[in-house]
């Protein structure tokens, strides 16, 4: 996969959305809202994972490992996520995610955006909110679309989670009772295999 070391900014704006061709600004539409003076915000601190659809007898696979990597003259971590999603399972899957510390999972629990980098691999993918008032999986998320080589910075307003519409008991979002963040493969292009790398998961 091609390592460039260009950054693209998602500003959830309609206007450049269209320009980079990224997809839907939000899964539920809305109006934008700025992330302006939200500050640098902090870097997520807290034990990362893959997941796959093992436990619903799928035989999807996701691996995820992690090295030190110089970018614009930073050293900064950067995980690579690399698997398989199939349909032995009817809804395959796999993903990423984070358990976090308790401090950073305490900034989720009042955060009013949250943001990360992605190299990606032109497929699409959710960031979603884990929660434990949430009893179907049906987690508040936002779909986001990822360019092949390209390092793209995604930023998502609290707001613009929404649960996916097959929920049967759609609640509100609560993030108090937040309890980790992931990021899983979309459903679009199943079966296929993937590769992203990813970095600087912060709150804000």
């Amino acid at each position: 996969m091609k390592n460039t070391q260009k950054a693209l900014v998602l500003t959830l704006c309609g206007v450049l959305c269209a320009v980079l061709v990224i997809g839907s600004c939000a899964t539920g539409g809305g109006n934008p809202r700025s992330m302006q003076g939200l500050g640098a915000g902090t870097l997520a601190v807290g034990e990362w994972f893959a997941y796959n659809d093992a436990e619903d007898k799928g035989s999807s696979t996701a691996v995820l490992t992690s090295a030190e990597e110089v970018i614009d003259g930073s050293t900064v971590t950067v995980y690579t996520i690399k698997g398989n999603v199939t349909t032995q399972f009817q809804y395959g899957f796999a993903g990423w995610g984070i358990e976090p510390d308790e401090a950073t999972l305490n900034l989720i629990k009042t955060a009013k955006a949250l943001s990360f980098t992605i190299l990606g691999d032109g497929k699409r993918y959710a960031i979603k909110f884990k929660t434990s008032d949430v009893k179907d999986f049906a987690y508040h998320e936002y779909l986001f679309n990822t360019e092949p080589g390209e390092w793209l910075t995604v930023e998502v307003p609290i707001g613009f989670f929404m649960q996916p519409s097959w929920t049967g008991s759609p609640v509100n979002l609560r993030p108090g009772n937040v309890v980790g963040v992931e990021w899983q493969t979309h459903e679009s292009w199943r079966p296929a295999a993937f590769e992203v790398k990813f970095r600087d998961f912060k709150v804000y």
